[in-house]
């Protein structure tokens, strides 16, 4: 395997995970900065994810017969000019429409490069190069808010693009110079990338994952306002309990994915997406009843937490559970479920937005999270039902059986 090759991949699939995830933590610096509100900061997030959402299955379907090589190196380029003329550009509406184009590049970028691995590295490491390529999103989701908080408050937020584009500049030029020529794939047209939504158990997997991404987003989105002017954390050691919660996530994922394969993927979902409502539906009284006692922040935080640990378990569990009820279509059901997670996270910026922009306050967005994780496990539990109905939902080999 060529370790040097597979690090520059890393290294972009980190930037452009770095790229959607700095923003939530500095959306109160944002929103000063620009002069906009809170709910209007919100929506970067969800220009982010629709461009990723909309752009990426679009722009890999006209590009399927392309070099791998030269059109990893044409998004990180559209990827790098999207990131530099932000941080020239002050206009909110310009914001937005660059948030997009460097959305759908990231998107383009982070299929192409997994796509490419398979091609890159022998079979039985193949697992071990994913892993380090995939594990960059986690280390991006970790440090995102904390670095974005860092640089806002050291320099300036919109220094973070600077970065972004010289690091993609940097990763481009690698990838010219070592890649090498990859040829694209056979074309599928978007009939067939579609067609598996008319298998019931999988249809209703899809729409769980949407509802999963979209309750996720409607407070995780906003939630260092939450922090801060609901939970009363002090303004300075807001970065630290971002990256301790971010820290903590991170190996309730490796954990995660352990336990899908010990126990099947739909029983750490069942699990997981029940205890994130027991800790939304508990978040309230943490915050509420207990706000004036000396403990309020503590139980607070300790809720916030459990939230975390309980969506970070259960990401995994999804991801496999598609690998293993579609195993014939693997790549086009991964790669739905992959635009419907970040259409999701469109969905629940603006709800959060919206409902910020009604409420005056963050103090809601529990309640709102919480009606969408119990939308999301219902969705769950009837993709499971069906795919017992239609044979063994797990086999020896743990494989889940569908229509």
């Amino acid at each position: 395997m060529n370790r040097t090759i597979v690090y520059m991949l890393t290294l972009g699939t980190f930037l452009t995970g770095f790229a959607e995830l700095a923003v939530v933590g500095i959306l109160p610096i944002i929103s000063r900065d620009a002069g906009i509100s809170i709910a209007q900061a919100g929506q970067l997030v969800t220009a982010f994810s629709v461009g990723f959402a909309v752009g990426t299955p679009l722009f890999v379907s006209l590009t399927q017969r392309s070099s791998r090589r030269k059109l990893l190196a044409a998004a990180l380029l559209v990827f790098a000019a999207g990131s530099l003329l932000s941080y020239f550009n002050e206009g909110y509406a310009a914001m937005l429409a660059l948030r997009a184009l460097i959305g759908a590049a990231a998107g383009v970028y982070l299929t192409t490069a997994l796509g490419a691995l398979p091609k890159l590295v022998p079979v039985g490491q193949l697992g071990r190069a994913m892993s380090t390529v995939m594990m960059a999103f986690s280390a991006a989701s970790v440090l995102g808010a904390p670095i974005g908080i860092a640089l806002a408050n050291g320099w300036s937020w919109r220094s973070m693009y600077l970065l972004l584009g010289a690091g993609a500049l940097l990763v481009m030029t690698g990838i010219l110079r070592k890649l090498p020529e990859i040829e694209g794939d056979v074309p599928v047209g978007f009939g067939r990338q579609f067609a598996v939504l008319r298998r019931p158990a999988l249809a209703a997997g899809l729409l769980m994952s949407l509802l999963f991404s979209s309750g996720i987003a409607l407070l995780n989105t906003y939630f260092v306002p939450f922090l801060q002017d609901v939970l009363r954390l002090n303004l300075s050691y807001t970065g630290m309990t971002m990256l301790l919660l971010g820290l903590a996530g991170t190996l309730a994922t490796r954990f995660g994915g352990g336990a899908a394969d010990r126990r099947g993927p739909p029983a750490v979902i069942v699990r997981s997406l029940a205890a994130m409502a027991l800790a939304l539906a508990l978040m309230p009284f943490a915050t509420y009843v207990f706000a004036s006692a000396a403990g309020g922040l503590a139980s607070g935080l300790a809720v916030s937490a459990a939230w975390m640990l309980a969506y970070s378990v259960a990401i995994p569990a999804i991801q496999t559970y598609f690998v293993r009820i579609a195993p014939e279509s693997t790549n086009i059901v991964l790669g739905l479920n992959t635009s419907l997670l970040h259409l999701g996270v469109a969905i629940g910026s603006l709800a959060g937005g919206l409902l910020a922009d009604v409420s005056s306050t963050v103090r809601y967005h529990p309640w709102a999270a919480l009606a969408f994780g119990l939308l999301s496990l219902s969705a769950g539990l009837a993709s499971f039902a069906k795919g017992e109905r239609a044979g063994s939902p797990e086999n020896g080999s743990g494989r889940f059986v569908s229509e």
